[in-house]
């Protein structure tokens, strides 16, 4: 891990400038040393402090006191003016610009603890968010082991550590590789691996070529391999990848450790949870419980999504199942029905399941967010928003989206509203040009200039027929209830 000049030139409190060099170059410790010849003490990428007292007066001593620091593979100078110099010597500017190295100036009243310092809270900052992001990588991996078994294991790992990754069962026949097939990955491996490659026992592998760092770890349980993993990058690996990587084979031993039978199993279990979430079996208030044990939190609003197929699919839950899996282990369940398939996801994960899906031929409806006891509601809204976008021949609607057409879809509402609106329309039922003018003013929320452009008459004709509805009806159309109870009456005699 290593900070940048940029991050110190950022403190006001340092009061640092930048002289020369690169400012994204990385700084991995801040030293203080007055020594004529610090290169011994050095072990490459510090920034090295000094005020310079001992710095030859001549421009070639300088030129070699910066030499070697170049030698020693320092990231930077940090001179401190005021003290021994009143301003850096040219010579040592100049020379630091040849060799490619930082320098800073640092005043007079900034102590060079406190730039020690910033580098320490830097370091220490960047070493508390590594540790965070392996543990959520780690907790990724996880569900992805949980709704994809190897291949989304694989897939988390590489994107973890953008690299390639290839793991193969005991024969060298491979089970999952990401990204591409792995086949050159694998060839790679086992010509580094050489005999070793064809022995059964527990080996692991660390080699370097140029910018490549290839690494080899066998899978399994008890010294008895089951597998390899391998995987290439292009950086070293830091120590909180390793331990990702360690996760990673832990995982992937287990599951070429575990029955195929088992896996089915697991999905099955899948489907009849679902199958008795959406039967409404359970009672409201314990209706969530199954779902913690297969990665969803109890806290998690979820929702409903129906695919069904553009044309003949036989294979439709399956297919809906692969493209879901590349989804780095976000839960979900499926189930196949009589209506095509049903996914209940976490609301958070929608618009990651919309986008794994796109690629499929299906048509897609949406619930709203709801609980786990409301499950049972959201799949009949998902059903009549998946109805809808076929017959509008779209890939997706939502429920949500048709606010009022969603309302009066529901049976139970539909038919109250359709009882309300025989008894406010029955005045007009002969009066079809009055519905029609009703129907637009209401649309266009009542403003008189749009509603009259909208039907082609003038306002003052406009106004006339409302005041004739008004006069049929009862209803007094400057009030927001009449209007809504207008509006509703209309909208249910067209769906």
């Amino acid at each position: 891990m290593a900070v940048t000049a940029v991050e110190l030139l950022r403190m006001p409190a340092l009061g640092l400038r930048l002289v020369t060099g690169d400012p994204a170059a990385a700084i991995r410790w801040a030293h203080a040393v007055e020594l004529l010849d610090p290169a011994p003490w050095l072990a490459g990428g510090e920034l090295v402090l000094t005020t310079g007292l001992r710095l030859p007066r001549s421009a070639e001593g300088q030129k070699q006191y910066v030499d070697r620091l170049a030698e020693a593979r320092v990231t930077g100078l940090g001179f401190g003016v005021g003290l021994g110099h009143d301003r850096i010597p040219p010579a040592l500017g100049r020379q630091c610009a040849a060799r490619g190295l930082l320098l800073l100036e640092v005043p007079l009243p900034t102590p060079f603890l406190a730039i020690s310092e910033a580098v320490a809270d830097l370091l220490a900052q960047q070493a508390g968010a590594a540790v965070r992001r392996t543990l959520e990588h780690q907790q990724a991996m996880a569900r992805a082991a949980l709704n994809a078994g190897v291949a989304g294991i694989v897939r988390s790992l590489a994107r973890a550590l953008d690299a390639e990754v290839v793991v193969t069962d005991a024969h060298h026949l491979i089970l999952a590789a990401s990204p591409g097939d792995g086949a050159d990955l694998l060839t790679r491996a086992t010509a580094e691996l050489g005999a070793e490659a064809r022995s059964g026992g527990p080996l692991g592998l660390s080699v370097s070529a140029g910018d490549e760092h290839l690494m080899v770890q066998s899978l399994g349980i008890g010294g008895t391999r089951q597998g390899l993993l391998a995987v290439a990058t292009h950086r070293h690996l830091h120590h909180t990848d390793q331990l990702l990587l360690t996760h990673a084979a832990s995982l992937l031993s287990l599951e070429l450790e575990r029955p195929r039978e088992l896996v089915e199993a697991h999905r099955g279990l899948r489907s009849a949870v679902l199958g008795v979430l959406l039967g409404g079996d359970l009672p409201a208030e314990v209706a969530h419980r199954p779902l913690r044990f297969l990665g969803f939190a109890p806290a998690d609003r979820l929702v409903v999504v129906l695919a069904h197929p553009a044309g003949p699919r036989p294979a439709l839950a399956q297919h809906v199942a692969h493209c879901l899996d590349d989804l780095d282990g976000r839960p979900y369940l499926l189930t196949g029905r009589e209506e095509g398939v049903v996914v209940v996801v976490c609301a958070d994960d929608l618009e990651s399941v919309l986008a794994a899906l796109e690629a499929a031929d299906v048509t897609l409806g949406v619930s709203g967010a709801t609980t786990a006891g409301g499950l049972p509601a959201a799949l009949r809204t998902a059903v009549q928003a998946a109805a809808d976008a076929r017959s509008a021949r779209r890939r997706v609607t939502r429920f949500g989206d048709r606010r009022l057409p969603a309302l009066l879809a529901q049976e139970a509402v539909r038919s109250a509203v359709g009882h309300l609106a025989d008894d406010l329309l029955a005045p007009l039922a002969d009066q079809p040009l009055l519905c029609r003018s009703l129907d637009v003013f209401l649309q266009h929320n009542g403003v008189w200039e749009t509603a009259s452009r909208a039907l082609g008459v003038h306002r003052h004709t406009l106004r006339h027929r409302m005041s004739r509805v008004a006069e049929l009806t009862g209803l007094d159309l400057e009030s927001a209830q009449d209007r809504a109870a207008l509006l509703l009456a209309l909208l249910s005699r067209k769906i």
